[in-house]
This record gives structure tokens, sequence and C-alpha cells, in this order.
């Protein structure tokens, strides 16, 4: 089916089982992507080449892609699975605790 039609049945209150599998799909996906950026990041094969004089050399070119398409596939599985592989933000501290308080507990 073609992309409105997805979204038409995503949309329908009566395609409940739909949005489940489409969710469970989603996630496989991610799933999918982030084993793909695991190849790319262990795959070192383009990383050199030969230059006129039949010198290896560093292929900087061949590397800034593959850190592109690593991150780009982080990226979008952070997206599809933010539980799984987002970035998690660990703030720290508490509420409601005044740094007099802390300070007392120090002495």
């Amino acid at each position: 089916p073609d992309k409105a039609t997805i979204l038409r049945w995503l949309a329908d209150k009566k395609k409940a089982d739909f949005r489940e599998q489409y969710v469970y799909a989603r996630e496989m996906q991610a799933d999918a992507l982030f084993d793909e950026a695991l190849e790319i990041a262990d795959d070192a094969s383009g990383d050199w080449a030969s230059d006129k004089d039949g010198k290896k050399v560093v292929d900087h070119e061949n590397i800034q892609r593959s850190r592109l398409r690593v991150d780009t596939r982080k990226w979008a599985a952070g997206k599809m699975a933010p539980k799984k592989y987002g970035d998690k933000l660990d703030l720290g501290g508490s509420i409601g605790l005044r740094w007099e308080d802390a300070l007392k507990d120090l002495k």
C-alpha cells in the first residue's frame, strides 16, 4: 500500500491491531538500522586507497561517509525506538534540595 493508505489505517480507530503491528515493525526497523550501523563501523575495507605511486594512503572521504552513515542510522533508530536507542539525559540532583542543606551534609 502507498503512504497515504498506511496513514489512513493508522488514523482509523477500528484498526488498533494494525497500529500495534506498525509499532512493532518500526521497532524491528530500528534494530535493523542499529545492526547496520555496527556493520558499517566495523568495516574498514574502504579506509585505505592507493595514490598515484601505488602507496597506501588513508581515504578520509570514505571514513567521513561511513561516519555519516553510522550517525544517520543511530539518529533514525533513536527516533523510531527512543527508549531503546535514544539519548538518555541523567540530570541528577534532587528536587527541592537547597545548597545550604547540601553544605551542611558535607560538614
